[in-house]
């Protein structure tokens, strides 16, 4: 919901989104902000399961993992986030260097304003860029 917002994404999103999802699906998540349900999130892949009571699932499947050989699952874990790092930092540097670009603007200021006023923002930086 960042561009709602008339904030760039950050917190590594623009990295991690077009991975899980692939880049057509991120790009629409991304530029849209919309929100999605359970079921989108599984269907997407950005959730492994959905369930009722989400405490007792996610114990059951730490017990899971706690079942297996800690050697093996330590190794993998970080095996599969060296993995998903490759490349981070310098997408986080650039979620950075765009959020400080949009911390100043006036859509930041009503973006943030329209969401204290329960209401829909009228966005207006985009003018000058029609040309």
């Amino acid at each position: 919901t960042f561009v709602g917002l008339g904030l760039h994404p950050g917190m590594g999103c623009t990295h991690f989104l077009p991975k899980i999802v692939g880049p057509q699906v991120a790009a629409l998540m991304l530029l849209t902000g919309e929100l999605i349900t359970a079921q989108q999130a599984l269907a997407e892949g950005l959730v492994a399961s959905v369930a009722d009571d989400a405490v007792e699932a996610a114990e059951a499947l730490a017990n899971q993992m706690a079942g297996q050989a800690p050697i093996a699952v330590r190794t993998a874990l970080r095996t599969l986030r060296t993995q998903q790092d490759a490349g981070l930092d310098a997408a986080l540097w650039r979620e950075a260097d765009a959020q400080a670009q949009c911390y100043p603007s006036a859509d930041l200021a009503e973006g943030v304003s329209a969401i204290r006023e329960k209401r829909k923002p009228t966005f207006s930086a985009y003018d000058h860029l029609q040309d």
